[in-house]
């Protein structure tokens, strides 16, 4: 019947088409959202090279489009599905990730191999939360790539992860299925993202263009507009030397004549922010009459984040 259905609605002039037709090249008709995929998995390599000691790479390998129902019989059993509602979309995507992949990335961020294989067997919490922080920053990626559709946020969803991919949506709607191969440590691990077509229907007519497919003539006032205004924008940071204070006790034992020593030296390494996140690490330094910043290191971010997880 579904054959039926469709080559009816094809022959009516003026109909609209749906965003995908299952069986029948799908997904070639948005061809920027592929690109979506691939610009996510790009940027999550950056992102995540923050907060793992070991090196490795996300690639996106394909897209699909699938009756929802059949989404659990085409990747396979996984180690977990996370479910995270997608504001901006008004829908819910599914996360689903093997057991490889989650070994591999919880390696990658521990810094070294679980005592207790996570294959075949449920995650404990901590390792839930570490797989659920590297699955948020995919998304994260995913906002920032697809910002030109409309403004997207994700939350997690814990109490539709029970229904696994369902929570997408009923088995006869049509999904999306993203397929993505992370390889770290000499071993390899997939996760595969699905989300309702519905999702996308707002946005047919943009994800049927790729950037920059129909280029027009340069706008010089234009192109000098965008470098005034965002290549040279001023962004305001601070730089503090920081040490540790002194108590009550160091206070009251002090005798007249004692002299405060502060525990920090001109070489002490300073911490340079913007809007309340750390960036860089900086040396105090001094040219032509000024003082000057130079930034040794980036901050690590990562240890941090282990130990709010961890509870430390």
């Amino acid at each position: 019947m579904a054959g039926v259905e469709h080559a009816r609605d094809a022959s009516r002039p003026g109909q609209e088409e749906p965003l995908v037709s299952i069986g029948e090249a799908a997904l070639e008709r948005m061809p920027a959202l592929g690109l979506i995929f691939e610009q996510t998995a790009a940027a999550f390599n950056r992102s995540l090279a923050r907060y793992a000691d070991a090196p490795g790479a996300l690639s996106f390998e394909d897209l699909e489009a699938l009756r929802a129902g059949d989404l659990i019989d085409r990747i396979g059993p996984q180690a977990v599905i996370l479910v995270f509602r997608a504001h901006g979309l008004d829908s819910d995507f599914a996360v689903a990730a093997d057991w490889a992949f989650c070994e591999l990335a919880l390696d990658m961020i521990l810094g070294a191999s679980v005592s207790d294989s996570a294959r075949w067997r449920s995650l404990t919490r901590i390792e839930d939360n570490l797989i659920a922080f590297v699955v948020e920053r995919l998304l994260e990626e995913f906002s920032f790539a697809a910002a030109t559709l409309t403004a997207i946020s994700f939350t997690r969803n814990r109490t539709a992860e029970e229904s696994g991919f369902a929570a997408i949506g009923p088995r006869a709607s049509v999904a999306i299925l993203a397929r993505l191969e992370f390889q770290s440590l000499g071993g390899k691990g997939t996760l595969a993202i699905a989300a309702p077509r519905s999702a996308f229907d707002p946005f047919r007519e943009a994800l049927s263009r790729l950037p920059g497919a129909a280029s027009e003539a340069r706008d010089e006032k234009w192109a000098e507009n965008l470098y005034a205004h965002v290549v040279r924008t001023e962004v305001r940071v601070d730089v503090k030397i920081e040490a540790n204070g002194f108590t009550l006790g160091d206070i009251a034992r002090m005798n007249v004549g004692d002299v405060l020593r502060l525990p920090i030296a001109p070489t002490s390494l300073m911490r340079l922010s913007s809007d309340g996140r750390t960036l860089f690490w900086c040396s105090l330094g001094q040219k032509d009459g000024r003082y000057t910043v130079r930034i040794e290191e980036f901050s690590d971010e990562r240890q941090s984040f282990i130990e709010n997880v961890l509870g430390v």
